[in-house]
Parts: C-alpha cells; sequence; structure tokens
C-alpha cells in the first residue's frame, strides 16, 4: 500500500515534504530529468511555467542539475519534432529545456517499446503531471505520462494502432459500439456486416461494450498498451518520483489545441513514489468532488489503465492518503 500526500495548495508544507521525499528518493542523484507535458500550440489550460515554478526552485534549491523533457508527437505541428517542440517550450516560459528523439529499445508482451533515451540515462526522473481527460484513455494521469509521454512517436502509433478494432463473428448490429465511440467515428449502414469505421483513434471503448464478442482490439486493448508502455519506461528509470496537479481538469488532453471544458473542479497537489497509487487517489479525489465526469465527457471510466498497470506490477491501487 502506497502513501499518497495531498495539498490543496502547493504551500510550504508541501513543499517541506516534497523536499524531504525528494532527498529519500534521489539520494546520490546529479541530474534529474523532468518528464512533463508542454501542452499543445494555443492549449491554454496546460501547466505554466508559473505552474511548476515552485517545484523547480525546490529541485534547485536541493542541488539537483534538472531539464524539462517531452518527446516528440505522431502527428504533426511543432511538437512533431525535437528542435520547433524546444521552441514552442521555451516560447512558453519553459527554461532548461530538453527535447530529443533518441531511445532505447524494451520489450513487452505485446509490443516492443521505444523509451526515451533521455529518461533511462539520467540518475532520477521526476514525472510532474497535470491530470485532465483524454479522449482514448478517459482519464489522462501519470500513467498516460509515461505510457505515451516516455515514448517515441513510432511506439505511440503502434499503441494506437494496436487499439483498432478487428471485426470478425455476427454482429447483430444492436449499436453498443457505436454509442460508446468518443469520437463518433461508428456508424451502422445497411448492407454492411459491421458497422462502418469512419474515423478511429484506436481507443478501445468497441471492444469493450461488444456483449456478442464480435470486436477486438488488433493487438490489445488501448489502455493495456499504454499501461505496458508506462511500465516498460519506468522499468528503465534508475530512480524516480511522482507528483501529480489536478488543475484546469479538461475534457481533452494537452495534446490538443482546443482542451475542451473544464470537467472539474481544481483538487490540489499529489505526490508519490507510487505511479499507479497517485493516479488512482487522483481519480478518487476527482469522482468524489465531481461524480464520474471521465465516463460522462470521454465515454471510459479511466481506470482501465490503473487496473492494467498493477496487474504489469507499476505498483499498487491500494493506498493511504495523507493530507499536509
Amino acid at each position: 500500500m502506497s502513501t499518497i500526500y495531498h495539498s490543496n495548495t502547493v504551500e510550504q508544507k508541501f513543499l517541506n515534504q516534497l523536499a524531504s521525499e525528494l532527498k529519500k528518493s534521489f539520494k546520490g542523484c546529479k541530474n534529474i530529468v523532468v518528464k512533463m507535458h508542454f501542452g499543445e500550440l494555443g492549449n491554454s489550460k496546460a501547466f505554466t511555467s508559473k505552474d511548476i515554478k515552485p517545484i523547480t526552485d525546490l529541485l534547485a534549491s536541493l542541488g539537483f542539475n534538472y531539464v524539462l523533457y517531452d518527446s516528440s508527437v505522431m502527428y504533426g505541428g511543432p511538437r512533431s519534432n525535437p528542435t520547433t517542440h524546444k521552441l514552442l517550450a521555451q516560447t512558453k516560459g519553459f527554461k532548461n529545456v530538453v527535447t530529443d528523439d533518441s531511445f532505447i529499445d524494451v520489450k513487452g508482451k505485446n509490443l516492443n517499446y521505444q523509451v526515451c533515451k533521455q529518461l533511462a540515462d539520467a540518475d532520477g526522473v521526476l514525472i510532474l503531471t497535470h491530470v485532465k481527460g483524454h479522449a482514448c484513455s478517459g482519464f489522462g494521469g501519470a500513467i498516460k505520462n509515461l505510457g505515451m509521454g516516455a515514448l517515441t512517436k513510432e511506439t505511440k502509433i503502434s499503441i494506437h494502432k494496436g487499439g483498432e478494432p478487428v471485426f470478425s463473428g455476427n454482429c447483430v448490429k444492436c449499436g453498443a459500439c457505436v454509442n460508446c465511440c468518443p469520437i463518433n467515428g461508428l456508424k451502422l449502414e445497411s448492407g454492411k456486416p459491421y458497422p462502418v469505421i469512419k474515423s478511429c483513434y484506436g481507443c478501445s471503448n468497441c471492444s469493450y461494450v461488444c456483449a456478442n464478442n464480435v470486436i477486438h482490439p488488433k493487438v490489445a486493448p488501448f489502455d493495456v498498451l499504454l499501461a505496458e508502455g508506462a511500465n516498460a519506461a519506468q522499468s528503465k528509470f534508475k530512480k524516480y518520483y511522482y507528483v501529480s496537479a489536478i488543475k484546469n481538469v479538461t475534457q481533452n488532453c494537452d495534446c490538443m489545441p482546443i482542451p475542451g471544458k473544464i470537467i472539474a473542479k481544481d483538487g490540489g497537489w499529489l505526490m508519490s513514489s507510487d505511479g499507479v497509487g497517485i493516479d488512482q487517489a487522483s481519480y478518487d479525489l476527482i469522482v468524489k468532488n465531481n461524480g464520474e465526469v471521465f465516463l460522462k465527457n470521454n465515454k471510459k471510466k479511466g481506470t482501465e489503465q490503473i487496473l492494467a498497470a498493477e496487474k504489469l506490477g507499476m505498483g499498487k491501487r491500494k493506498y493511504v492518503l495523507k493530507e499536509l
């Protein structure tokens, strides 16, 4: 059972506890990589340099050399390559930014995962996460931060493609898959044996709800592949620690230029050595205060990835919440 520390604000009690935790977790470390998400161009709800300044100032005061890091994305735009990605982050006010596409291979059960070399080579990794919604995973926390953000664009593509539906058997046209698609990408058409795919992000929702076992993911459910990717990354970190912020909880991910509406009230900051526990605690706090907002807005609870990560041994869902 993990310990999760929680505070409504990044105030002195929180920072004092974080300093104590970082001294223990990163004992003997000199170079720390902060794995975060700089936010897509136009996204006003992602982390700002002001949001994370108390954390980076603390790292500096403890004598750590730190850099802020994120990997290239699988779609077009400034975050699709290291040069313009770094420039975008700097334009947003972030300092000590590093972006590159180097990687090491980590073999998983379902895929080969290309883990970012900057993270594997660091003395320690601080996983700094903005908690929000996500079209494919429903909920986007620390597991999402690593399961996409700590991997190369090639692996990101493989995860999304691996979760896409494959049809076989007798479809009764019940429409459950159509109703559960978060992007309205499926349509029932007369004369077609299976639903027609208009667009697909590979979320695997349709395979979850098909009562007749007609729909299967190409490789494995998206949430399983996401968790495998996060676990593959964490397995290569020499030392690590997690900090998550429940702030500006939008329907969509920071990857989107338009993040969508705010779906939950701000819920403070959390810290833990356990990425599975911190995601479960983040989810529980949001649902306690706002209801099942991820299921309502993204048609997926978001706990599927947390369950998958626990089964892989990445961490434990059971936790003790300590208020600061």
